[in-house]
């Protein structure tokens, strides 16, 4: 029986304040929030390849809870990637890319994927996690950052 203070994971329990906890629900916030972006967002690709990454996620907490068989998403991010550099120009400045509620929800989704990205870290630093599984959030922030200057199209410059 689990108490309050546990959580079950793959591996068994552990405290629900430990660095795998933390890691996972870092992950499973992400995912909220690119589902709460997917359902903002005005452009179907964009919707689509939210869902992608929503179904990428999950696949990567069951990595993070203990799966010894990851499957190799990091080509589809990839891919994904290169897809969308192709159709947005990367600017050379700040800017702020909050314009709206679509580009908003991914920005903050992204926000909480490069923190999840740091627990990851931590976890690999430990010898819990490998290396790929960091790749993998780390390639999804950048993805997340790509659909937001595609969904907003143009964005305010930051002067300094």
């Amino acid at each position: 029986m689990l108490k309050p203070f546990e959580t079950s994971t793959l591996s068994g329990k552990v405290w629900k304040d430990s660095i795998l906890a933390e890691t996972l629900g870092s992950v499973d916030e992400a995912n909220a929030f690119i589902g709460l972006a997917r359902v903002l967002s005005r452009k179907d690709e964009v919707k689509a390849a939210l869902k992608d990454l929503q179904l990428i996620l999950f696949r990567v907490c069951a990595v993070i809870a203990g799966d010894k068989n990851p499957d190799n998403e990091l080509d589809k991010i990839l891919s994904m990637i290169e897809s969308f550099e192709g159709k947005v120009e990367k600017p050379n400045c700040f800017l702020i890319l909050e314009k709206d509620e679509g580009t908003s929800a991914l920005s903050v989704a992204r926000a909480v994927v490069r923190r999840a990205e740091r627990r990851a870290i931590s976890l690999y630093r430990n010898g819990l996690l490998s290396e790929k599984i960091v790749e993998v959030l780390n390639k999804i922030s950048y993805l997340l950052y790509l659909l937001i200057l595609y969904e907003g199209e143009s964005f305010e410059e930051v002067k300094f």
